[in-house]
């Protein structure tokens, strides 16, 4: 794992000379604001170790999906406000839709966005469609791996279309002091061709855009419980994400979960290019999540298939992303199924 670290980070170094950084204001989290998870920071590079890693956890990491074993399916949106009047639309919003389907060799995630934010000031991105697949695998009890590829179309301002690879790996490395379920992760994103359109602006309106999402974006992250019982666990994560190998962006989590059914996250990011840009705001994140199980009766379809009792998570979120932008999420994940919480029995005969 050092030698993938280490090889990143001198590739990224290379790369960096020869690409000026300067995407436009919110370009680094381009499919993290369609959803609840994503708005509020709680998708982390390691995990979260108080839910399991449905498929949309592919926009950070391609090797969370792994330790998954039911069907999950998401379904989210979130509307994006303006008040800088010098815009001709102040609204905008995003969409997402993903699949997790778990098979004996390994994990399929199916993900697709939809981002539409007109903003001519912060957050100028303009519309796109974009899609992503991704597999991942338990190489041991404490090491995943995954990959995954995207594609994606943008229009106005331009047009341009997006090509490219996503790798990653996840660690369970267990009691660390005082922490429990102790996970340390990286990934690396965006290898190939993504969206320039001409007539977008960046961060210095001066000078051309660059390539968003930032090409070679490196995430280096950990996460872990902090105090755990039957009735509360507490977690905290830190996520760096380099981009280009030109900027820094922090990401801290802090997530309370009671008798694993209510979350209330709070996030806080702190993108370093963006701050000294005049771009960032530095109010907290807030999500908040409640999971419950479901019947479904007298459906012969789902009872053949062990689904009649399921898993519901229904989630909503809420950020002030820049001095004038605010946004609103809501959104809903299905686990099918129940998980299997009997151990094996094993008996010993003794023919006499």
């Amino acid at each position: 794992m050092k030698r993938f670290i280490i090889g990143s980070l001198i590739f990224a170094m290379i790369t960096a000379k020869f690409f000026a950084y300067n995407p436009p204001a919110g370009a680094e989290d381009f499919c993290l604001i369609s959803s609840p998870l994503g708005l509020s920071g709680s998708i982390f590079t390691a995990g979260n170790i108080s839910n399991p890693s449905g498929a949309e956890s592919i926009v950070v990491n391609p090797a969370l999906t792994a330790e998954n074993q039911r069907i999950n399916l998401n379904a989210s949106c979130t509307f994006l406000f303006d008040n800088e009047s010098l815009n001709k639309k102040q609204s905008g919003f995003a969409f997402q839709t993903a699949i997790l389907i778990p098979t004996k060799m390994f994990v399929f995630s199916g993900y697709m966005n939809g981002t539409f934010v007109p903003f001519s000031y912060d957050m100028y991105l303009g519309n796109s469609f974009n899609i992503k697949a991704g597999l991942s695998k338990e190489i041991t009890e404490k090491l995943n791996i995954g990959i995954s590829v995207n594609s994606g179309l943008e229009w106005n301002p331009g047009s341009d279309w997006a090509l490219g690879f996503n790798c990653g790996f996840v660690y369970n490395h267990g009691q660390l002091g005082f922490l429990q379920n102790f996970r340390y992760g990286a990934s690396i994103l965006n290898i190939g061709k993504n969206y320039k359109p001409s007539d977008s602006v960046g961060l210095d309106i001066s000078h051309a855009i660059s390539a968003y999402p930032s090409l070679f974006t490196l995430k280096l992250g950990a996460a872990g419980s902090v105090f755990k019982n039957d009735l509360f666990d507490i977690c905290t994560a830190l996520d760096f994400t380099i981009p280009a190998f030109q900027n820094i962006i922090i990401d801290l989590n802090l997530q309370f979960t009671l008798k694993q059914m209510l979350s209330l996250s709070v996030g806080e990011k702190i993108n370093i290019i963006e701050s000294v840009r005049g771009h960032n705001n530095y109010i907290p994140s807030i999500g908040l999540f409640y999971k419950f199980s479901f019947n479904v009766k007298n459906n012969e379809y789902l009872a053949s298939r062990d689904w009649s009792e399921s898993e519901m998570r229904v989630s909503a979120a809420y950020k002030n992303m820049y001095e004038n932008v605010n946004a609103i999420s809501t959104g809903v994940d299905i686990e099918l199924g129940m998980k299997d919480t009997t151990p094996p029995q094993i008996s010993i005969m003794i023919e006499e």
